[in-house]
């Protein structure tokens, strides 16, 4: 049986995230590497304001709470459920990475 699945690695605040998508679904994977760099333009924003007795983990925190307010603000605007959903897959996917690490 022919393995459909691909391995792309993304870095997230300088550790690398291996993201299982299947082979030929360009569209996710952009996604996928849109939102990684998105995430790691605002941890470092957050790092640029040096914020005192603050780690990596601080940063993280405030990006995730960052961009949950833009996605709450933006669902009353419209309907953005397969936003979530793919959201919600990209979270499993990074929660089973981290899990085996």
């Amino acid at each position: 049986m022919e393995d459909n699945k691909l391995i792309i690695n993304i870095s997230i605040g300088e550790r690398m995230y291996p993201i299982s998508i299947e082979r030929g679904d360009t569209r996710r994977e952009e996604l996928i590497r849109k939102a990684s760099q998105s995430i790691n333009d605002t941890l470092l924003q957050y790092k640029k304001r040096g914020y005192k007795n603050k780690d990596d983990q601080d940063y993280l925190a405030m990006t995730v709470i960052m961009f949950a307010v833009k996605l709450l603000e933006n669902e009353s605007k419209e309907d953005i459920s397969p936003v979530i959903n793919e959201l919600k897959k990209v979270n499993f996917e990074l929660e089973e990475v981290l899990t085996k690490e």
